[in-house]
């Protein structure tokens, strides 16, 4: 085998993308040990926000449990705790909430910047409701009572409850962060009572929550989540997750089931880096979530653009390369590809004359040695299209005796009964199938003159069989108008139904002819009810129409079918047209016959000036 060898532009093209190749691998080792180190530090500050942020919010718990403590043993709310009110008296109960908050509280806190108790929950079932003194129902009490704030197994713990609807207000914003809260309470014991006496209620607002850590977030360049310890939500810098109130069960499992405090998950929607750290006070966890895109996405983007650079560069160098050789090696390389397409078969493939040195020459002997060949191979063309020319002629010449045989035998068999007119009309449809057979010595002719043809020729045989058959033709004849065909090859197929299809036969032979364009081909179908082809006789038919050759014996026992005639519309249709397997034909013994005939769709303006198809062009446009 000859081994191919690359020319000089390839050569060089090579060279430029090996050195691309180590400049290359050299840049991304360096970014990528730029990266690792980023990386690293990265995560020492993501760990150091978390870190921050739990003491943000454990600053904000002690805050809670120490107001709640002060309040615990408060001789002024006493008075309020025993109070009992009836139904009839909710503006008493209103009247002594303002009380409460402008005599005990607002005095504790002038500023305004402590948190503050949101309501009380007495043990006789009244709720004193700081936070919206109209919202103070049952409703707003059975709703504390289910999640659990008077259950004894608190004793004088602090508890809090996930993220949820504010239900202590009843204006609403329209804002999750300040529609929703994180409620907690605290049973308070009364060591003179022996007794709870009452359950502190604080409801902090999740927009409250999330000012305490949003630094964080920012420098985080990710999302922290806060989460109780069953995987809850507490508060997030995630917007749709608040306003879910639920985080992702896949993430609450993988925060739940971790095996270490900083790790990588890999989801189906990339990959991120996570930080968890937990609160010593309230043991909520505080989960830092971080795309990796957004640790080392300002370093990729610089090492695209270093990449960019050095695609540039190649692009230039490439350029200037083929400027340079366009100069020195475009007519060699020229020559070069005109004899490789040569060598494939095109012999038109001619190069410019340009210049006056040693290989416009050697151009202009080769342009003489390939219109020498060019002539050679035309000459010899012409020879086997004259080739082919005769054997059309011997092929049709192959139907005409035959056929004539046939006819000559009814008009001696209609002689006998002299007298009759139909003889003569007999004649004169025999002539009229004569002249349309010769066509002006065309071969290819009109479909409708076939269809004519085909029409005389069952007339013949109708005078002949009488009422023993059914001739049915289907033909859209707008459609075939203007359409061309080679002449002859709806006569033979309906010969071999009255050759295969009569003898024998105990009912009335019906034969139907449907012709219709099908895209680029017009399908000829015959199908009729005969007595059929045995499956031997019909498998030497199938090797007569593909071209093959028979034993004495087949040729013999088929001397008198129409297989003569399919084998030679098939031969006429593939020496002509190229269609490899034009006809096709099955038979079932007793049962009928289905012939299937497939030529090109062809017009005039598809023929040459002498009334010819081109063949090779028509290849060529497929």
């Amino acid at each position: 085998m000859k081994k191919k060898r690359w020319n000089i532009k390839k050569r060089i093209m090579a060279g430029f993308v090996v050195v691309l190749a180590v400049v290359s691998v050299v840049v991304t080792l360096m970014f990528r040990q730029t990266e690792n180190t980023m990386y690293t530090e990265y995560r020492k500050l993501v760990q150091r926000s978390v870190e921050s942020a739990v003491q943000k919010l454990d600053t904000l718990s002690r805050e809670i449990y120490n107001i709640s403590d002060y309040y615990a043993f408060n001789s002024q709310l006493s008075s309020y705790l025993d109070k009992e009110y009836k139904e009839d008296s909710v503006y008493q109960r209103r009247a002594d909430v303002i009380r409460m908050y402008r005599n005990i509280f607002e005095p504790s806190d002038i500023l305004q910047k402590r948190e503050k108790i949101s309501g009380i929950l007495t043990a006789k079932g009244v709720l004193f409701n700081f936070e919206d003194v109209n919202c103070d129902g049952q409703e707003v009490i059975d709703r504390l009572v289910a999640l659990g704030v008077n259950d004894p197994k608190h004793l004088m713990r602090f508890c809090w409850y996930p993220l949820q609807d504010n239900f202590m207000v009843s204006d609403k914003t329209g804002d999750p962060r300040t529609d929703k809260a994180v409620f907690g309470s605290r049973r308070v014991y009364s060591v003179w009572k022996s007794a709870y006496v009452c359950t502190h209620i604080f409801c902090i607002q999740e927009e409250d929550l999330y000012k305490t850590y949003k630094e964080n977030v920012v420098e985080s360049k990710g999302d922290i989540y806060i989460l109780a310890g069953d995987g809850s939500l507490i508060s997030s810098s995630d917007d749709e997750c608040v306003a879910r109130g639920v985080v992702d069960p896949i993430f609450q499992n993988v925060i739940l089931n971790r095996t270490e405090d900083d790790f990588t998950w890999k989801s189906d929607n990339g990959n991120f880096e996570i930080c968890v750290r937990q609160s010593e006070i309230n043991k909520w966890l505080i989960v830092a979530v971080i795309p990796r895109q957004n640790i080392t996405g300002e370093i990729n983007a610089l090492y695209l653009r270093i990449y960019a650079v050095l695609i540039v560069c190649l692009i230039g160098c490439v350029v200037i390369l083929l400027r340079m050789y366009h100069g020195f090696f475009t007519p060699v390389n020229e020559l070069n590809q005109a004899m490789c397409e040569v060598e494939m078969g095109n012999l038109n493939a001619y190069v410019r004359e340009t210049g006056r040195n040693e290989i416009a020459d050697m151009m202009r002997y080769y342009n003489n040695m390939l219109r020498s060949i060019h002539v050679h191979v035309v000459e010899k063309l012409e020879s086997e299209r004259r080739k082919k020319e005769l054997e059309l002629e011997v092929l049709v010449s192959q139907i005409n005796p035959h056929f004539l045989y046939n006819t000559l035998e009814n008009i001696v068999w209609k002689s006998n009964e002299a007298g009759h007119a139909d003889i003569g009309r007999l004649a004169a449809m025999l002539g009229r199938m004569y002249r349309l057979s010769t066509s002006g010595g065309q071969i290819i002719v009109p479909v409708k003159h076939e269809i004519e043809h085909l029409t005389a020729y069952t007339q013949i045989q109708k005078n002949r069989y009488g009422d023993t058959f059914d001739f049915d033709l289907r033909v859209d004849y707008e459609e075939i108008q203007k359409l061309m065909t080679l002449k002859i090859i709806l006569q033979p197929i309906i010969e071999n139904s009255f050759l295969h299809g009569m003898e024998g036969l105990d009912r009335k032979l019906k034969i139907r002819l449907e012709i219709r364009r099908i895209g680029d081909r017009l399908q000829i179908k015959l199908i009729d009810n005969g007595v059929g082809i045995p499956k031997e006789r019909l498998e030497q038919v199938r090797i007569r129409i593909r071209g093959e050759e028979l034993v004495q014996e087949q040729r013999t026992e088929l001397q008198r079918s129409s297989g003569i005639g399919l084998h030679n519309v098939a031969a006429r249709i593939r020496l002509y047209f190229g269609i490899e397997e034009p006809v096709k034909i099955s038979s079932k013994y007793h049962v009928g016959t289905i012939i299937i005939i497939q030529v090109p769709v062809l017009t005039k303006e598809d023929l040459d000036e002498r009334g010819e198809y081109q063949l090779q062009n028509h290849k060529k446009n497929q």
